[in-house]
């Protein structure tokens, strides 16, 4: 062989061998997404978390017997760990599941080295952990009242300090190993819709024994992801799941015309799922660093990008050229959310021990014309422009965008702004400057001060109470802003430790009713953070709730919104556009309305990951 061709082909094979070698390595590389939460994580026992940043967690490492289809628009329930979705039976009271065989819980110390397969017994279970009154659930108002001879178990768990996990209960039916049925005391057209809810799932007994007052730590659950490391508010880290059984992309509802769809079924189409290894996540509150990290590639996806850096990205609503050079692409989304100002309306704040006049609370005509005349000073337009950079459109109900009840014709006039009329109506309720120091009094002439709290953490909610201080000030209202952990924060208003506040909700289902009990009186403490008690509102959300999607049903909302305008439990906010950023090697990212992180349907392109982080 001639020397020199000899050097050429010896040359050649080295190339190729280390070509061969770097791909194996590539294939080796475990698939890692970075990501960022707005805020941080309480913990992950399905049914003693109410934030969505632990359910989005949540819904990674459990499965419920339902869910939504990923690429479906409207949403569409599918079945998850259940063969099919029931018909509903006896007059829409009943509805019976079979649990598909051969479904297992996560690897863990409580099983004693033993596989454990799901069964009917977890469903009945873990619904009956919502209404032990030990776990203080804030979601038990999704099963009050609802099953048949539930809320009768948890008065007598309330009377004996013990909650009898073994009784039988008429409305969780166990029939044999793989099936449950449930006996509603009146329909329920929503009651499917709450059990595709990402925290309304599966736990097995032997875990939650185990480790007794540690479960927010220790989620075991069937789906496809471990949780592997938790640093509380710094760090989580998701694994997959290796005894899980793997899923794959349901095309069958994808929209052909939907880009975003058609990319997900090109990258995603045959493969078994989840492709991530591993991800991630890091609840960063402060805007700037969240923004710098997807920035320096540290994140591969950014959700919901910060109004403060929306001209950044989106100059003249168009992807700014440094993004779109480097492949961003941004799903743009209206939420079906909302954002409000929760006024606590009890008389008193604070402990039972030492309790404080609250002069937002009551209903007496003088408490509410205080808090209409506090809605009607708030610049809301300035908020929108100023904070928001106006990616956010004034609500006008308590009930958020694209789900079924919502009315986009409904007008809120007494949510305007509107400073003169807020000083006529103090004026007119004895809210007047009586000592001479500039700010208005109580009509008894004690003064008037008025606390609002808000997350410590977040640039934009200081920015909020900042508004909220300078409004108030404008119409002579004295207002203290106090700066507190979102965590703190969140308990401080599930007990009434406030006088208002700042929050939003996103919706668990896609129907109006999941926004309007947000002011249903019994749900006070759980989800009712303004502990609104008015007994015609109640009447008629309970009336509402035995009726389908129909003109009926839509007149009593339409009532029901009337009520909240006239007793002003809330000031309306917003509802929010949010823009969603991806690096190019992400795969298959579409969001949903009603999920939350959907990591078990993405992909990623190592190699071109790589390549970029360099």
């Amino acid at each position: 062989m001639n020397s020199q061709r000899f050097f050429v082909s010896l040359l050649t094979c080295a190339v190729l061998a280390l070509g061969s070698a770097s791909a194996t390595v590539a294939a080796a590389e475990k698939k890692v997404l970075r990501f960022a939460f707005r805020t941080a994580e309480t913990g992950f026992d399905p049914a003693r978390i109410d934030d969505r940043y632990s359910v989005g967690v949540c819904e990674n490492i459990y499965e419920g017997l339902l869910t939504y289809d990923y690429l479906a628009r409207p949403v569409k329930l599918v079945p998850l760990t259940a063969e099919a979705i029931p018909e509903p039976e006896e007059n829409g009271t009943r509805y019976t599941f079979r649990i598909r065989p051969g479904i297992y819980f996560a690897d863990d110390p409580a099983f004693k080295g033993v596989k454990r397969e799901l069964v009917a017994k977890d469903i009945e279970y873990s619904i009956k952990r919502f209404r032990d009154p030990k776990n203080r659930s804030q979601y038990e108002w999704l099963f009050e009242n609802k099953l048949v001879g539930l809320d009768e178990l948890t008065e007598k768990a309330k009377k004996s300090g013990a909650f009898d996990y073994e009784a039988r209960v008429e409305g969780l039916e166990v029939r044999g190993k793989y099936t449950i049925s449930f006996k509603l005391k009146e329909p329920d057209y929503n009651f499917l819709y709450v059990l595709a809810m990402p925290n309304v799932v599966p736990v097995a007994r032997e875990v939650i024994e185990m480790y007794g007052g540690d479960t927010h730590a220790h989620p075991v659950g069937t789906g496809p992801y471990v949780l592997k490391e938790w640093t509380r508010r710094s760090k989580i880290v998701l694994e997959k799941n290796p005894t899980y059984r793997g899923h794959v992309l349901e095309t069958k509802y994808a929209d052909p015309a939907d880009e975003w769809d058609q990319r997900a079924i090109e990258a995603l189409k045959g493969k078994t799922l989840p492709a991530i290894d591993r991800v991630e996540i890091y609840p960063i509150e402060d805007e700037q660093p969240r923004f710098l990290a997807f920035l320096n590639k540290e994140h591969d996806i950014m959700d919901e990008t910060p109004f403060s850096f929306i001209h950044q990205v989106l100059p003249n609503g168009k992807l700014a050229p440094n993004l779109a050079k480097e492949g961003v692409r941004v799903f743009r989304e209206q939420q079906p959310e909302l954002t409000y100002d929760v006024f606590n309306t009890r008389d008193t704040i604070g402990t039972k021990e030492n309790p404080k006049d609250n002069p937002v609370g009551g209903y007496t005509p003088e408490k509410v014309a205080l808090r209409r005349a506090m809605v009607l000073a708030h610049d809301r337009g300035r908020e929108i422009e100023i904070v928001r950079k106006g990616q956010a459109i004034p609500a006008q109900s308590p009930v958020g965008p694209g789900v079924v009840g919502y009315d986009p014709n409904f007008r809120a006039t007494a949510q305007d702004y509107d400073p003169s009329k807020a000083k006529a109506l103090l004026d007119m309720f004895g809210y007047v400057d009586k000592d001479g120091d500039g700010w208005r009094d109580l009509p008894d002439g004690k003064p008037l001060v008025i606390q609002y709290k808000y997350n410590a953490g977040s640039q934009e909610t200081r920015q909020l109470a900042a508004l909220w201080n300078k409004s108030m000030a404008d119409v002579g209202i004295r207002l203290e802003a106090v700066a507190v952990q979102f965590a703190d924060l969140l308990k401080d208003r599930k007990v009434g430790n406030y006088m208002f506040s700042g929050t939003a909700w996103i919706a668990d289902y896609p129907d109006a009713q999941n926004f309007l009990q947000l002011l249903y009186g019994p749900n006070g403490g759980q989800s009712n953070d303004s502990f609104f008690k008015l007994p015609e509102y109640d009447r008629l959300y309970d009336k509402a709730a035995s009726l389908p999607d129909s003109p009926e049903r839509n007149a009593i909302y339409r009532e029901m919104n009337r009520l909240v305008l006239a007793y002003a439990p809330w000031r309306l906010g917003v509802h929010r556009l949010f823009n969603h950023l991806q690096y190019p090697w992400v795969k298959g990212y579409k969001k949903h309305p009603i999920l939350y992180t959907n990591f078990k349907y993405l992909d990623l392109d190592v190699a071109a990951q790589q390549v970029a982080m360099k």
